[in-house]
């Protein structure tokens, strides 16, 4: 895998600035002793979890994934099984402090079952489920190691009676969770429970994987708020039926699944690329007598790192204001591994870049006709011209084919799929009707340079796609049905003539 030049893994972990238990610095050893190791298209598999960390985030040294998929919660009277996977992910700041994943979904919306509900509390009809959803309330933190996880949370307790708004907890009162993987010491009348710990890593040690069981039972939980239209009798409800306010040393959390972390300067290093962005020259500032870059980069194709931070040049992940691109092409052939083939002597396509990897695109295909040039009939979509074939909204995802070891040149190619449903065009050939399905991974060039356009050029032989999957990922093959399934390839070039310099940057 590429990483950035003079790049070593060594260096991305640096010194780690969070308390570490014995086993955790024993782990971060042998990150150290293997970081030198290339890293391989499984790591980038592994790291996709990692996606909505806010990796650019200056402030961000590690990215963390905390999957929890079973245990339990005990607040006041009842008891909530977690038997559905809750989620916790983002970035951690100096002394762990979580920064909300890029996306907001910071700690999923699991909602977990209440069981008996509210069962006990006088409602007309059969209003009785209530399920409870956990969501932050406050600044989590998660050291590794003895430090746990801190997590302030408000319970929000769902029942078509109960309101939109019915919570056990607040930003003002939190349910304060300190989450350890070692021994709890609670006021009476809980008694001490433990956890448990196994540290590892994955991935030639580039990724720290805490597995294990977290335990809290030490928390005060605070009574009900915001229940029902009628919040003082609502809340009077809940708090009985439930048991609270309950305090310190009656409520218990038990959360077990594994905490997965991974620096962020290696996932930002790795994960993005290939990226579709622009390499744009930046504003130097006046220092004394001397006009001072605080660029990223050296060079205008954003592809050699400044180590000093003062490059001329600044990468911009996806499109500038003008998105749009049109493409054209000469000959283009879909054929099956039965030997069926529609043929078409050109096409058009219009689009537009949505983000650093996606697209949205549609095609007119002319000229097109089925059989052999003697005997052939024209294929066209309903509505359209003879010889016509016009396509379904398509979208394309943009990934590594290859992407290269070492001096190796990355390959990177755009994997074109409807964008809803799962039908590329439809036509008709001499009153025979054709659909084409699924999708096609088509390499495109030219990388680590800004271009005023893009090839992109599918190749086939005989229905077989080249290729037909990314280095990470499953197959994406095209399928021809007339009368039958077959597998189908398609060949042609297109070139895709942007309306701002743009460039597809594959190595760091």
């Amino acid at each position: 895998m590429r990483l950035m030049r003079g790049w070593t893994l060594e260096r991305a972990f640096g010194t780690r600035r969070r308390t570490l238990g014995i086993a955790v610095a024993a782990a971060a050893s042998t990150i150290a002793l293997t970081a030198a190791a290339p890293a391989g298209a499984s790591l980038k598999q592994d790291l996709q979890r990692f996606s909505d960390c806010p990796y650019t985030n200056p402030v961000v040294i590690t990215c963390v994934d905390s999957t929890t998929t079973s245990g339990e919660f005990v607040i006041g009277k009842s008891t909530v099984p977690i038997n559905q996977t809750v989620v916790i992910q983002g970035g951690l700041r100096a002394f762990g402090f979580l920064v909300p994943a890029s996306d907001g979904n910071t700690l999923s919306k699991t909602a977990l079952q209440v069981p008996g509900g509210l069962v006990g509390i006088e409602l007309p009809g059969n209003f009785t489920e209530v399920t409870a959803t956990a969501e932050l309330a406050g600044q989590a933190q998660i050291s590794t190691g003895a430090g746990g996880i801190a997590l302030p949370l408000k319970v929000k307790l769902d029942n078509l009676l109960l309101g939109g708004g019915c919570y056990v907890g607040s930003e003002g009162e939190p349910v304060s969770l300190h989450l350890i993987y070692s021994t709890t010491n609670p006021p009476p009348p809980n008694k001490p429970i433990k956890g448990s710990i196994v540290v590892s890593t994955k991935d030639g040690g580039n990724i720290l994987v805490l597995t294990g069981t977290l335990v809290d039972n030490a928390f005060a939980a605070p009574g009900a708020n915001g229940c029902t239209l009628l919040p003082p009798v609502g809340d009077l409800a809940v708090n009985i039926k439930v048991g609270l306010p309950a305090a310190a040393g009656t409520n218990t959390a038990i959360m077990s699944g594994a905490t997965e972390e991974a620096n962020a300067r290696v996932v930002k290093a790795i994960l993005p690329l290939p990226d579709l962005g622009r390499c744009l020259k930046v504003e130097p500032n006046a220092e004394g007598k001397k006009l001072v870059y605080h660029g990223g980069y050296t060079n205008s194709s954003c592809t050699l790192e400044s180590e000093s931070k003062e490059g001329k040049y600044e990468w911009s992940p996806g499109p500038g204001p003008s998105a749009k691109f049109k493409g054209a092409s000469a000959g283009v052939k879909l054929e099956t591994v039965g030997k069926k083939a529609v043929t078409c002597t050109a096409s058009t396509s219009e689009g537009e870049y949505t983000g650093p990897k996606t697209q949205k695109v549609s095609m007119v295909l002319t000229g097109c006709f089925q059989g052999p040039k003697t005997q052939n009939v024209a294929c066209q979509s309903s509505a359209a011209a003879a010889g016509e074939i016009r396509t379904a909204s398509l979208v394309g995802g943009m990934e590594f084919i290859k992407e290269g070891e070492g001096t190796e040149t990355p390959s990177v190619g755009v994997d074109l799929k409807p964008a809803s449903g799962s039908t590329v065009a439809t036509f008709e050939c001499g009153g025979k009707a054709v659909s084409v399905g699924g999708s096609v991974i088509v390499p495109v060039t030219a990388l680590d340079h800004m271009v005023t356009s893009f090839k992109l050029k599918a190749l086939q032989a005989g229905g077989k796609q080249s290729p037909e999957e990314f280095e990470v990922g499953p197959k994406d093959t095209l399928t021809f049905n007339e009368g039958g399934e077959e597998q189908a390839g398609l060949a042609g070039t297109l070139t895709n003539t942007n309306e701002e310099l743009l460039e597809i940057k594959a190595i760091q």
